[in-house]
């Protein structure tokens, strides 16, 4: 039957006689959405490039804030001293605040991040409990202090608190950072 319908297929015309691959090519220039469909492979490495681009911008926009690790550093020196102040100040006036100032901070650097320091994987929950451990260790031995009438030691123990929290904080944020940047 030879009608003009069958001679024009898939919006081709048949009366010129293409090759195959010729047909396929101009097939496949339509149904990408590449600009030059002529060399896929390198419109797939521009692709990798755009997308580790990308990935590197994430990265840098989930560095940790500069003022994380010693906030919470210094927050750990205020409760190591604690053991200085007089006795009526030192009952609940330095633990409540200390709480509320710590979700503040982690708050904060949730927000400047978009990380949740609520997942942690296994080294994350190592490092937060050795910082845990690290002030609680700390404030043990300034409240010796405390009790042999050492009071000037004190800061010597908030000071030994004040880095090695800053160091644990600094380190958990860092892997954490990491962490997402492998998946992203």
């Amino acid at each position: 039957m030879g009608g003009i319908g069958e001679e024009k297929m898939a919006g081709v015309d048949k009366s010129e006689d293409l090759p195959e691959e010729k047909l396929m090519h101009r097939l496949s220039a339509m149904e990408n959405n590449f600009p030059d469909a002529r060399d896929p492979r390198s419109n797939a490495a521009d692709a990798l490039r755009n997308l580790e681009s990308d990935r590197a911008g994430l990265v840098e926009r989930l560095r940790a804030p500069k003022w994380f690790a010693p906030a919470l550093g210094a927050l750990a020196a205020v409760y190591i001293a604690s053991p200085a102040l007089p006795e009526a100040l030192n009952r609940g006036f330095v633990g409540t605040p200390v709480i509320v100032v710590g979700v503040l901070l982690v708050l904060g650097y949730q927000r400047a991040t978009g990380i949740k320091l609520l997942r942690f994987r296994v080294f994350e929950l190592v490092l937060f409990a050795s910082a845990v451990a690290t002030t609680l260790l700390f404030f043990s031995v300034s409240l010796g202090l405390a009790a042999g009438g050492l009071h000037g030691w004190i800061a010597a123990s908030a000071v030994a608190g004040f880095l090695a929290v800053t160091a644990l904080a600094a380190l958990g944020a860092s892997s954490m950072r990491e962490r997402v940047r492998d998946v992203a």
